[in-house]
């Protein structure tokens, strides 16, 4: 998934948790539940939140609030699994466990998941970070330093390790949809599920910025195995290929058409409800669709679509 640059990044972070203040006040009766407004223009400082207090609000959310970013700071403490963060995941993949339980004989039933932030949580990134990203150390992260594989250190989002496999257990396939580019696709696999599934050497070890930390196989169910149109991947993720290697799948106007012909990224909207829409073609019925961005959820082709939490960038 590409990210906003900096400053812009933290300007959602502080926005969408000013969202989340006025939500527990009652100000805002839906909030969390539609895009965020991009051409708002604050009229005053009293209708933003100060970064610096984001931040700090983030830390509590994830239940690290004496963490420190930077190489050398507290990145590499375990995810807490008792923080209001790891509690709402659950509590969503708990909504989402119910809806295909109640749906478990639909017919060539499938459902799509994201990666980042959805599927596998970055929260030890943003605090290395400090929440200006940068692809090359995300990249380490990933498992990947230039081309070599060097293991995984994204640990799976709670919650959802479990809701995958009850669903295969229902019966449903499987599939992944990432804005990761295709170069990322064996080291998301790897992470997803275990370095042999991807075909990688199997580490029990990460080393990033002179730190080392157990190396994460979270453990999923396998995709679905579906040709994807392009790169020569079956395995039932769909990574992001590179401009001028788009499938002839996306290739329709109301998907990528009119941004493969200006040779251009395609959105993120078109890209993934044209995914989608490929998967229907193959067959499936996409029975609920999982993501942490609007933009991972909107363009239709899934029955239901579940947001999960995600207060630390905005990717329209």
């Amino acid at each position: 998934m590409k990210r906003l640059p900096w400053p812009r990044r933290l300007l959602w972070l502080a926005l969408g948790l000013l969202i989340g203040v006025l939500a527990a006040a009652g100000a805002v009766a839906v909030a969390g539940l539609q895009p965020a407004d991009l051409t708002f223009t604050p009229h005053s400082e009293s209708q933003m939140q100060n970064i610096d207090v984001g931040r700090a609000w983030a830390k509590n959310y994830y239940g690290a609030p004496t963490g420190t970013s930077g190489p050398g700071g507290s990145w590499d403490t375990p995810l807490n699994l008792d923080s209001n963060y790891a509690n709402e995941a659950r509590s969503v993949a708990a909504q989402g466990g119910n809806w295909l339980q109640a749906r478990s004989r639909v017919p060539d039933r499938a459902i799509v998941l994201d990666v980042d932030d959805t599927t596998l949580t970055t929260w030890n990134y943003e605090l290395y970070s400090n929440w200006d990203f940068n692809p090359t150390t995300n990249a380490q992260f990933v498992g990947l330093t230039g081309t070599q594989f060097t293991g995984n250190a994204f640990p799976a989002t709670p919650g959802m390790v479990d809701l995958a496999s009850r669903a295969s257990d229902q019966g449903y396939a499987i599939f992944w949809i990432t804005g990761r580019g295709d170069s990322q696709h064996a080291a998301t696999i790897a992470n997803l599920v275990n370095d042999s599934a991807a075909g990688l050497p199997d580490l029990d070890e990460v080393t990033i910025s002179g730190k080392t930390i157990p190396e994460v196989d979270a453990g999923y169910v396998l995709p679905t195995p579906i040709d994807t149109g392009h790169g020569g991947f079956t395995d039932g993720l769909f990574t992001k290929p590179p401009v001028g290697q788009y499938p002839a799948y996306l290739d329709q106007p109301q998907f990528c058409g009119p941004f493969i012909t200006r040779g251009v990224s395609c959105p993120t909207i078109q890209y993934k409800s044209g995914t989608r829409a490929y998967i229907e073609s193959q067959g499936y019925d996409i029975v609920a669709d999982f993501g942490d961005q609007f933009s991972d959820l909107e363009g239709g082709f899934a029955d239901k679509t579940f947001k999960m939490p995600n207060p630390n960038y905005y990717l329209p």
